[in-house]
């Protein structure tokens, strides 16, 4: 029996009662054995709306770190592309629910008087009944898994509530397993990381402190080792503290008007002694009447820099990075050119993700890969976009825009 074919069942037989529970344990093997939050995610809410028969769900989460409520899941033809955005706790029926603890359903909208400030997030889809759940992990409610329009028009049933429920209560534990998988495995990909710059920092100090009378020449030798990987692990610490503040929205931007060509021409001064150990040329093109913008300046600076330190780790030696800004009355375009090893296709996906390393280079090439993974929330915190285009042997190119509002 399909799902769909379940929904629609009106009495519950012996038959429909054993599918019943055979579909729902299914779905549970199903959920428990996902440990990628994005795509339980989106398994959650697929489920949702096909075991109920609904036009459409969502899942909204609260922010353990904010306390703010999200959208972070939806599906439905009528949906439209939904991106993660905040939901305000009063006024809403998730934030209703999420207070409450319990289920609250909607038969009809036009005769209730209540305005759901979820609605205001799906222009395309004309709401008519909603029914909601709460996600509950350890009698603490974490969001709420919604579904919109029982199909055919009609009300929904004790069933459809009671088969959310039971989704709900299931989807909670497989979302606090993938989350707590999620932060496990990042602690350990860091830790992995941090520990070559640990060792080496014990290594060269115990040799120091071995040999009382190094001279002068190797103490200094030593303690320049020490202090570059002193150095590169603090960074390494940075880095991993900034993305945990802008994923969580708590990192704050301190927004004046920015002049982009600037900033990358401090890059290119500050990158060029890092290019030159490898005879990389950086070449920056642009007109110096760029229009201005509004944004936070260290934080875009460290953007720049970060795409140009990927083009020199990735270049060629005695290459050559082409870093190029363009504008016009609406935005500003920074794009850096190299002519390196390329980006194969199937990595092209994953290149704006955390600890993500090229194929073929993971073990050559320095840092946590984490550069572009910030990069890319920089950019999307000041309302931009950015992407890459990349062909094997000839090199990438990485651009980001920005608004000038």
């Amino acid at each position: 029996m399909s799902l769909r074919e379940f929904a629609h069942s009106d009495t519950l037989s012996p038959e429909i009662q054993i599918a019943r529970l055979e579909m729902m344990l299914e779905v549970s093997r199903t959920l428990y054995a996902m440990l990628d939050l994005e795509a339980l995610l989106k398994f959650v809410v697929e489920v949702a709306s096909q075991l109920t028969d609904s036009e459409a769900a969502s899942i909204l989460l609260l922010d353990k770190k904010t306390g703010g409520l999200y959208f972070e899941a939806a599906a439905g033809e009528q949906w439209g592309v939904v991106e993660r955005a905040p939901v305000s706790i009063e006024g809403s029926m998730a934030g209703w629910i999420v207070q409450n603890g319990e289920p609250l359903v909607v038969d009809s909208l036009t005769e209730d008087e209540r305005h759901f400030g979820e609605l205001d997030e799906m222009p395309r889809l004309k709401v008519r009944a909603i029914l909601g759940a709460p996600l509950k992990f350890k009698e603490e409610t974490i969001g709420a898994l919604e579904i919109f329009n029982k199909r055919p028009d009609a009300g929904f049933t004790s069933d459809d509530i009671h088969l959310l429920n039971t989704l709900a209560a299931q989807a909670a534990v497989a979302i606090e397993n993938a989350r707590l998988f999620e932060q496990s495995d990042e602690v350990a990909k860091l830790v992995q990381e941090l520990r070559v710059p640990v060792t080496s920092i014990a290594d060269f100090s115990q040799l120091m402190l071995a040999k009382p009378d190094m001279g002068m020449e190797n103490l200094r030798t030593e303690l320049e080792s020490v202090n570059r990987e002193a150095v590169y692990l603090a960074q390494m610490v940075n880095n991993f503290l900034d993305l945990s503040k802008l994923e969580t929205g708590r990192m704050r931007l301190e927004k004046q008007m920015v002049n982009l060509r600037l900033l990358a021409q401090e890059v290119v001064e500050q990158l060029h002694a890092q290019a030159a150990e490898r005879n990389i040329t950086l070449s920056l093109h642009g007109k110096d009447n760029i229009p201005k913008i509004r944004g936070d300046a260290h934080r875009l600076r460290q953007a720049i820099a970060n795409l140009v330190d990927n083009a020199i780790k990735y270049n060629r030696e005695g290459g050559l990075i082409e870093i190029t800004l363009s504008g016009n009355r609406v935005r500003v375009q920074v794009s850096v050119q190299d002519k390196g090893t390329g980006i194969a296709p199937g990595d092209l996906e994953l290149v704006f993700n955390k600890f993500y390393r090229a194929s073929g280079n993971r073990d050559q090439l320095n840092g946590a890969g984490l550069g572009l993974s910030i990069t890319k929330k920089i950019i999307e915190a000041h309302g931009g976009d950015i992407w890459v285009e990349s062909e094997l042997g000839v090199g990438s190119c990485f651009a980001f825009s920005l608004p000038l509002g």
